[in-house]
C-alpha cells in the first residue's frame, strides 16, 4: 500500500458569515487557520481518498461538486473519495445558514472545492510506501452528555453549568479515540485521529479548527517527522460542556450568549487531552493489514420528521422571533433556542418531503475500514454500529459524504430536548441507519 498527504489552508475572507448558531456572525480575524487534509491511498490497482475539511457542514451540491473535480483530476472513482467534515462552529457558512439567513458567495465556495481537489491531487503525488498500525484508547473528561433530565421531568439540552435543576445526564460519552499511524518509506508519517464530540467550544467571531486543530499540531509539534488529519466521530449529543466544572476549568472559559461556557483555552486543554491520550499508546500501536483497497456507497431514505398539525403555534413562535420579540416568549436561553428552531422545522417541513436520502460510504483497506455516516447522529448510534461491524478496525465518522442533521436515538423523542425536536428525521431514523450501515459493511467485508 502507498500513501501520500497534502494540507492546504482554506480561510475565509474577513467579514465572510460564520456558521454554528442562531446568532449572525462574521468573520473579524483568524485565530487559528482552518485547512483541508487529503490522505491518499493507492494499491497499484485501486486508489481511494480520505478529505478532512475545517467546516461545519456542507450542502450536498458542494459534496458532490468536490467528487467531481477529484475524480476528473486525480482519476479516482467516486466510491473512492471520503469528505468528513470536522463541524467547526468557527468557520464559514458553505451554502445557505437556515438559522440566519446567511450565505456564502459562489467565488469562496469555488475556492473550496478546487482547494480540496487540489489537496487530493497533490497527496497522490506524494505517494511513499507505508505500513499501517492501530490503536485504541480513551480521552476523559473531555467530552459531556449536553443532555439532562431537569427535576421538573422535563429535559434540557445545555442547561448551563452549576444548575441547580439538574438531575442527571441522559446517556454517556464514548470516549473513546481511535488511532491509524501510517509509517512511510523515505516520507513523513501520517496520524489519523478518530473522536467524536460537538465541537463548539470556541465561539466568537475569530475563525478556528476549534480542538481538533489543537489535537493535530500538538502530535505534529511532539511527534516530529509526521503529519496529522482528525476525523469526526459521532457526536450528535456529546459536547465540552462540564457542567459540574472545576475551578481551573471554570477560570479558563467565559459564559457565552447561550450559557455554554467557551472560549480558545478550553479548545487548548480539550484538544491537548486528546493529543495526550493519544500520545500515551503510540508507541504500541499494532500492525493491521492494508493491502487493497476496495469501496462501497449505497444510499437510505430516513422519514421525514412533519408535525403539520403543530402549524399554528410553530408560526407564532418563530414570527416572534424574527419580529424581535423573543422575549415576550415563554423560553429563556437555551430553551428559546430549541423552541425557534422547532418552529423552523415544523415550518418548513409542511409540504414535505416524505424522507431524506443519506449516503453511505466506506472504504475498506484490508482489515481496516473508513465508514461514513451522514448527519450528526448520537454517540450510542456509532458504537452500536462498530460494534456490529466485521471489521478488525472500524474508522466511523460522522458528516461524510451526505449533508443533514441530528439523527437521535429513538428513545429521545420520548424524552424531548433541542436535538429530538429540531431533527428533520422522524423516529425511528436510528435503526434504519444502524441496519444500513451494518448491512454495508458486511457487504464490503465480503467483497
Amino acid at each position: 500500500m502507498k500513501t501520500g498527504y497534502c494540507k492546504l489552508c482554506i480561510n475565509p475572507p474577513y467579514d465572510f458569515p460564520m456558521l454554528g448558531y442562531y446568532v449572525p456572525r462574521k468573520v473579524k480575524g483568524v485565530h487559528d487557520d482552518l485547512f483541508t487534509r487529503a490522505i491518499a491511498f493507492s494499491d497499484g490497482d485501486k486508489k481511494a481518498v480520505v478529505i478532512a475539511l475545517d467546516v461545519a457542514e456542507l450542502p450536498q451540491a458542494i459534496y458532490d461538486r468536490i467528487k467531481d473535480a477529484v475524480y476528473k483530476d486525480a482519476g479516482v472513482e467516486k466510491s473512492g473519495i471520503f469528505i468528513n467534515c470536522s463541524h467547526t462552529h468557527t468557520g464559514p457558512v458553505i451554502g445557505k445558514d437556515l438559522g440566519t439567513s446567511s450565505e456564502s458567495t459562489p467565488e469562496y465556495e469555488t475556492f473550496l472545492v478546487n482547494t480540496a481537489r487540489d489537496a487530493a491531487v497533490y497527496a497522490f503525488q506524494d505517494l511513499k510506501d507505508s505500513e499501517f498500525s492501530v490503536a485504541k484508547t480513551k480521552a476523559e473528561g473531555v467530552s459531556f452528555v449536553r443532555r439532562y433530565r431537569m427535576k421538573d421531568g422535563s429535559v434540557a439540552t445545555n442547561p448551563g453549568v452549576k444548575n441547580p435543576n439538574i438531575d442527571y445526564p441522559l446517556g454517556i460519552p464514548d470516549e473513546t479515540v481511535r488511532i491509524v499511524k501510517i509509517k512511510r518509506d523515505g516520507g513523513e508519517d501520517i496520524l489519523i485521529v478518530n473522536f467524536g464530540t460537538h465541537p463548539d467550544s470556541v465561539g466568537g467571531e475569530y475563525i478556528s479548527a476549534d480542538y481538533m486543530g489543537v489535537v493535530c499540531k500538538t502530535l505534529e509539534n511532539a511527534l516530529g517527522n509526521t503529519k496529522c488529519a482528525f476525523l469526526l466521530g459521532c457526536q450528535g449529543d456529546v459536547n465540552h460542556v462540564n457542567v459540574n466544572p472545576t475551578s481551573e476549568e471554570e477560570a479558563i472559559s467565559v459564559i457565552d450568549f447561550d450559557s455554554v461556557p467557551r472560549s480558545f483555552a478550553h479548545a487548548e486543554y480539550m484538544g491537548r487531552k486528546i493529543a495526550g491520550a493519544v500520545l500515551s499508546v503510540i508507541s504500541v500501536c499494532k500492525s493491521v493489514k492494508a493491502d487493497k483497497i476496495d469501496y462501497i456507497t449505497t444510499t437510505i431514505n430516513l422519514p421525514s420528521n412533519q408535525e403539520n398539525d403543530k402549524l399554528d403555534k410553530a408560526r407564532y413562535i418563530y414570527d416572534m422571533f424574527k419580529a424581535g420579540r423573543s422575549n415576550e416568549l415563554p423560553y429563556k436561553e437555551m430553551a428559546l433556542t430549541t423552541a425557534v428552531a422547532r418552529a423552523k422545522r415544523i415550518i418548513t417541513l409542511e409540504n414535505g418531503p416524505d424522507s431524506y436520502p443519506f449516503n453511505f460510504s466506506a472504504i475498506k483497506l484490508g482489515d481496516l475500514v473508513f465508514a461514513g455516516i451522514g448527519g450528526e447522529p448520537f454517540t450510542e448510534i456509532g458504537t452500536r454500529i462498530c460494534a456490529n461491524s466485521p471489521f478488525k478496525e472500524t474508522i466511523l465518522c460522522c458528516l461524510t459524504n451526505t449533508a443533514g442533521g441530528y439523527i437521535p436515538t429513538s428513545k429521545s423523542y420520548d424524552e424531548g430536548g433541542y436535538e429530538a425536536g429540531t431533527t428533520v428525521i422522524k423516529k425511528g431514523g436510528d435503526d434504519i441507519m444502524v441496519n444500513g450501515m451494518v448491512k454495508m459493511l458486511n457487504e464490503l467485508y465480503n467483497k
